[in-house]
């Protein structure tokens, strides 16, 4: 080929890298931290999480690591920038390392509200356990129910309990406060049987959260958000009355499940 023939296609295939770069370079959310700099499993860059949601959302996400080594996170984001969803959770999984190097066991839970869309990202290490099947039942029946109607702390929590208890199922081992889930792959995009699970485990985890000292500060607002989680669940009108009191399920020492694993591009993508 005569050079005045390449350098046209050398143009284009510039132009094209450097779009590419572009693109990548996009969205650009730096690991999330908790107090003290500690990597955290929440990362609420949307600013749309209350502080007690994104403690149970936490725990659980730290027991699940300590007990499997395997890591799910959770991460809003205020636009996604012109990217597409899928683009965006592949970019985060990988720029934060999600799960241990080599095992690749993590997960992403990502929510972009004013795109109204969310993202199931699944490691390599995890395909067999959160198969996209399993991830789209997730996103049916523990997420979307509650996107629908702009409760999103509340669909998050139930979401990651979800595919932290399937995780957990297949390890062999039960999460403090957590109910063993079973998903219904015969229900598509609506609350039927995957409501009652959800009310179950947001149930067992506020009270785990806030029922063990109800003796101790009960009469303060420190229990607005559980009452507001299962009255918009039950239909119940509860007021205050919980405690603020105490950890959730006893684990400490913080979560550590950003070892550089790598995304295997399985999931569930949604929008509502």
């Amino acid at each position: 080929m005569r050079p005045r023939r390449l350098f046209p296609l050398i143009i284009a295939l510039a132009a094209l890298l450097a779009l590419a770069t572009s693109a990548l370079a996009a969205l650009d959310y730096p690991r999330p931290t908790g107090p003290g700099g500690q990597p955290s499993a929440v990362g609420d860059y949307a600013k749309m999480l209350p502080a007690q949601a994104k403690q149970a959302m936490e725990a659980i996400a730290t027991e699940l690591y300590q007990k499997t080594g395997a890591a799910v996170v959770v991460a809003t984001v205020p636009s996604l920038d012109g990217e597409s969803i899928e683009q965006a959770a592949v970019q985060l999984f990988q720029k934060w390392g999600i799960g241990k190097k080599g095992e690749d066991k993590g997960v992403l839970i990502l929510l972009a509200p004013t795109e109204r869309k969310l993202r199931i990202e699944v490691g390599y290490g995890l395909e067999g356990t959160i198969t996209d099947a399993t991830s789209g039942a997730v996103r049916d029946q523990y997420l979307l129910p509650y996107f629908k109607k702009g409760k999103f702390a509340q669909g998050l929590l139930a979401g990651e309990a979800a595919v932290a208890s399937l995780i957990a199922q297949s390890e062999g081992v039960k999460l403090t406060g957590v109910p063993e889930v079973k998903i219904n792959r015969g229900v598509s995009r609506g609350f039927s049987l995957g409501g009652l699970f959800v009310v179950l485990i947001i149930f067992w985890l506020v009270m785990r959260m806030f029922g063990k000292r109800g003796g101790r500060g009960g009469r303060g607002g420190g229990g607005l958000l559980p009452a507001i989680l299962l009255g918009s669940m039950m239909g119940s009108n509860m007021g205050g009355g919980f405690s603020r009191g105490g950890g959730f399920g006893g684990f400490g020492g913080g979560f550590g499940g950003f070892g550089g694993g790598m995304s295997g591009g399985g999931g569930a993508s949604g929008s509502w």
